[in-house]
């Protein structure tokens, strides 16, 4: 079967839409399908080009994959994140339009940005092939909760453009049934929306991975409980909580230590807040290689999993798939009227806290480092629900057999 794979992130990313729509990938084409992929350069979570600029980059290795020009801004903010991601839907547009002849069975169009999905509804008729949308995030909603984009007449305009287009795919694919949830209620058919979570690697990502030689090399003492964020570091994830949490605590800063692990447009500014307040007990590192992914999970006593209270329904935090395989045991924040909170509560996969509540945070961080019995409840839950609902293999399985082969 030919696919072809429309989206501005893909591998090398570690982490985020990049690392699930490469995987993915690969697995489509070591199940024998024949893949050609239009993307950008890797430039996530640092917002820096990783490679030097070139105008258009093909390579071949395993498939096709196009690498088309974007720009990308130092600072994002509401302007600038609208022309970057503008910038890769018209640098694309020739791309597509070079497949033309290639006649894919399906296109499969990574949300977000949502301004590529005019161009793949149009390649789809003109090939004749079917149109898949993938929303890994609700960009309009989310910008607008959160007013990188400022609501009035245009956010009216966008719902409708939002409506006219999303109804047009054949199919429509979420992570989570919370977010297709919120999709059905801005109008659109629910016979076409499915839900493709994403997953984990629950062969390679396990409670009992041997972590010392990275706490070794991390310099993290032996009996020093590790509270660990690790992922984009940007708006969304108010980690200025977190800080303000851990400079409480830095008295005990034998006993505890902050981890905040990865790149994001927000942390020169929290790396400048806590070197101006004197915080001892918080290490800013970036993201770790692939192979210490599972070592990093299983280290951490405490997982971070943080949310902006605007955004709580919008967004399923990737990362939690992962932690959940390793066994780890998080503080969610999380309103009590989202299903991020339903789903957590109904399964016992981690300690909810209301979004944006320092004094939450400060107290389920303690709570959970003395109470062994519910850590020891909370990790195992965690395991299970991994291992029945998280698997890679059953998740694309799933996908190639109730969608593509449908």
């Amino acid at each position: 079967m030919k696919i072809l794979i429309y989206g501005l992130h893909f591998k090398p990313d570690l982490i985020g839409i990049g690392k699930y729509t490469g995987e993915m990938s690969d697995w489509l084409f070591n199940r024998g399908h024949d893949i050609r992929v239009i993307t950008a350069p890797s430039y996530y979570p640092e917002w820096k080009l990783k490679h030097r600029f070139k105008w258009y980059n093909k390579g071949n290795n395993p498939y096709l994959i196009w690498r088309c020009p974007i720009y990308v801004p130092s600072q994002p903010k509401g302007s600038t994140r609208l022309i970057h991601l503008l910038s890769f839907a018209i640098s694309s547009f020739p791309i597509l339009i070079k497949n033309i002849t290639w006649k894919p069975d399906f296109v499969i169009s990574i949300e977000p940005p949502f301004f590529i999905t005019p161009s793949a509804l149009l390649y789809s008729k003109l090939t004749q092939s079917k149109s898949i949308l993938h929303i890994q995030d609700l960009e309009i909603d989310a910008a607008y909760s959160l007013n990188i984009l400022k609501r009035g007449f245009f956010y009216k305009i966008m719902q409708k453009i939002e409506k006219f287009i999303l109804n047009r795919f054949d199919i429509i694919l979420t992570i989570s049934p919370m977010m297709k949830k919120q999709i059905i209620q801005k109008g659109i058919n629910k016979e076409k929306i499915g839900v493709l979570p994403n997953w984990a690697d629950t062969d390679k990502i396990h409670p009992t991975i041997n972590n010392k030689y990275l706490r070794d090399r991390l310099a993290i003492k032996p009996k020093q409980k590790v509270i660990l964020y690790s992922g984009n570091i940007g708006e969304k994830q108010n980690l200025q909580s977190v800080i303000n949490v851990a400079e409480i605590m830095q008295l005990d800063s034998n006993k505890y230590i902050f981890l905040l692990i990865g790149d994001g447009a927000s942390k020169k500014r929290l790396l400048e807040n806590v070197k101006k307040r004197n915080i001892t007990n918080i290490i800013f590192l970036p993201l770790q290689p692939i192979e210490d992914l599972g070592a990093l999970l299983t280290m951490a006593d405490i997982h971070l999993v943080t949310q902006d209270k605007k955004i709580s329904d919008y967004v399923l935090p990737s990362k939690l798939t992962n932690i959940l395989s390793a066994g780890g045991v998080s503080i969610i924040s999380a309103s009590p009227d989202t299903q991020l909170s339903q789903l957590v509560n109904n399964h016992g996969l981690g300690y909810l806290i209301n979004p944006d509540s320092e004094n939450e945070l400060y107290d389920a961080i303690n709570h959970l480092l003395i109470n062994k019995s519910q850590h020891s409840t909370i990790s195992t839950n965690a395991r299970k629900y991994a291992e029945k609902y998280l698997s890679r293999i059953k998740i694309l399985s799933d996908f190639e057999n109730n969608v593509l082969n449908k």
